[in-house]
């Protein structure tokens, strides 16, 4: 019985012997490796202050006998990216099984390739005369990730010894290197061009009267040319609210007879300009460029489309007019309504109805702001006989500035 326990048990021990072999065989033939579910040693460049995702890895083990599909086992991250400051960043992913490990790393570049931003101050009048230093009007330069970098900002010169357009160049370089130039276009000019600047009241009027101001809305039209010949024979000088309709160069011909150039609106529709702040200075903006292209200067005074007493606006913006007349103001203009009406869009058709309706409103007045319109034949027709008897009667003329006397009317929106 001894002999036979004995051959039993070297049986047993061959066979175990044998199931190890064989298994370890199996296990150096199956070659298990480790995979990931995505690819590794990549990088990733990503905007400074972007979203970013690291993308989900997963890792499998596989076989070439057992696993051939591979199995998921369990895998360990570290790291991460920081998109809110510049630099690179390392993923690293690892896992072991069985004897077999892998490890894979993934670089993020946390890059700036937005260029800075440089704003131009407006200025109210971009133009210098020849000879003169010109005078900065400001700018400022921002950068997504440095900050201001206003002082970093460098400006070039222009040269002012001859008349003509010229430009000035603004460029700044923020620390990553994506560099910004922005231009600024001055206009030099000689001295003996008057630009927005009123000649002196008409010599002719005397000076014991009250004073007219005679205004023209909505142009230039097609009688403002023949109303510019009325005001230079009698050396009398006016204001224009002017559109971006018609012949824009009478717009440069009215500054450059000595009157007042004032914004009235681009478009002049109220259904546009009164929707909201942002739409109402848009088109004042972009009527005072026109301004400044044929003037070469800003104005600084303006009348609203239909006064600041219009109940028009409600329909597009309740109490619009209400911020704008202070909003106006905070931006540096002055703006005018008026205190003598022609009639001229209303019930006046004739030129001896608006004749009336002037004279009549301005008797007893110290200051007369006078609103008629520069496209109404009629209306251009009356304005002759509305200086002889101004002169006559000890009125002085004068052009509308910042300076002159406020005719406001009362807000109703």
């Amino acid at each position: 019985m001894g002999s036979k326990k004995r051959f039993v048990s070297v049986i047993v021990m061959a066979v175990i012997a044998l199931v190890i072999a064989v298994g370890g065989l199996i296990f150096r033939l199956n070659k298990f490796e480790i995979k990931f579910s995505v690819p590794t040693g990549e990088t990733d460049t990503v905007e400074w202050g972007s979203d970013y995702a690291a993308p989900k890895v997963k890792a499998y083990l596989v076989g070439k006998i057992f696993y051939k599909s591979g199995k998921e086992i369990k895998i360990e991250e570290t790291g991460s990216a920081d998109t809110s400051a510049l630099g690179t960043y390392k993923l690293t992913w690892t896992a072991s099984a069985l004897g077999a490990e892998n490890s894979g790393v993934r670089t993020v570049k946390v890059v700036d390739k937005t260029p800075p931003v440089i704003t131009l101050t407006p200025s109210d009048k971009e133009f210098i005369y020849v000879g003169e230093n010109y005078a900065e009007a400001g700018y400022a330069a921002s950068d997504n990730v440095d900050g201001d970098i206003t002082a970093n900002v460098a400006v070039s010169e222009i040269d002012t010894s001859s008349e003509g357009e010229k430009e000035i160049t603004y460029s700044v370089t923020d620390k990553s290197g994506n560099t910004v130039a922005v231009v600024r276009k001055v206009l030099v000019k000689k001295k003996n061009k008057p630009v927005l600047s009123p000649l002196p009241p008409s010599s002719l009027a005397p000076a014991n009267g009250g004073v007219i101001y005679l205004t023209f809305d909505d142009g230039p039209g097609g009688y403002t040319s023949a109303l510019l010949d009325i005001l230079a024979k009698y050396n009398v000088k006016a204001t224009f609210f002017v559109t971006g309709r018609g012949d824009r160069s009478l717009i440069a011909r009215q500054a450059r007879e000595g009157h007042s150039v004032g914004i009235h609106s681009l478009t002049h529709n109220y259904s546009q300009i009164y929707q909201s702040e942002e739409a109402f200075f848009a088109d004042i903006d972009a009527m005072n460029q026109i301004i400044f292209e044929q003037t070469g200067a800003y104005s600084n005074i303006l009348r609203f489309p239909g006064g600041s007493s219009n109940t028009v606006s409600r329909r597009c913006c309740e109490g619009i007019m209400t911020r704008l007349t202070a909003a106006v103001e905070e931006r540096g203009f002055k703006y005018f309504d008026w205190n003598v009406v022609s009639g001229d869009a209303g019930g006046a058709k004739t030129a001896e109805k608006v004749y009336n309706n002037v004279i009549n409103g301005i008797r007893g007045k110290a200051h007369s702001v006078v609103l008629q319109h520069d496209v109404k034949s009629f209306s251009v027709n009356a304005v002759e006989r509305i200086i002889v008897w101004g002169l006559n009667n000890g009125y002085t003329f004068a052009p509308l500035t910042v300076d002159s006397p406020t005719v406001h009317q009362t807000v109703a929106n």
